[in-house]
């Protein structure tokens, strides 16, 4: 299991370093509860806490993914860049240039090793065109498929599949 705090400082001298006007109280916390995403930036009065998948941090895991990760977070924490559109998109750009880096607005899941990923429990067919709904919760559409239409060819959904 890698170390945050290293990763975390090279991620902030790179912002840095592009002159990009980040929050200064960040703090980092590693959640090992995470599943389904990688990580999260939340804002408390004018201090940031950035939290990262326990999931990042395997060594199995390429180091440019955890990269990716705490360099689209940080940039959550610049003024006016808490959505993934306009300014915080321009700077996703300026790093990615500047780096090489992949920063978008949501990671891939076929970013972590098999064993690693979350995968869903249920799981809906189309019986029509075939075409696949994961949950990983027991939603309404997994309890009563009958009630719903395929998003794609607009046919019923059968609780048989």
């Amino acid at each position: 299991m890698r170390d945050l705090k290293p990763y975390a400082e090279r991620c902030l001298k790179k912002i840095d370093v592009l002159k990009i006007r980040r929050a200064k109280d960040i703090q980092f916390k590693i959640n090992t509860r995470a599943k389904t995403r990688l990580g999260v930036c939340k804002k408390t009065g004018q201090s940031y806490l950035i939290e990262i998948a326990s999931a990042l941090l395997d060594e199995r895991v390429p180091e440019s993914e955890l990269e990716n990760t705490l360099l689209h977070e940080i940039l959550h924490t610049c003024r006016g860049c808490m959505k993934h559109t306009g300014k915080w998109k321009q700077l996703a750009d300026k790093v990615n240039a500047a780096y090489g880096c992949n920063i978008s607005r949501t990671a891939s899941k076929d970013a972590l090793p098999e064993e690693l990923a979350h995968k869903p429990r249920y799981k809906v067919v189309c019986p029509n065109c075939g075409a696949v709904y994961e949950r990983y919760k027991r939603s309404a559409l997994i309890q009563h498929p009958e009630r719903y239409r395929c998003g794609k060819c607009g046919g019923r959904l059968d609780a048989r599949c």
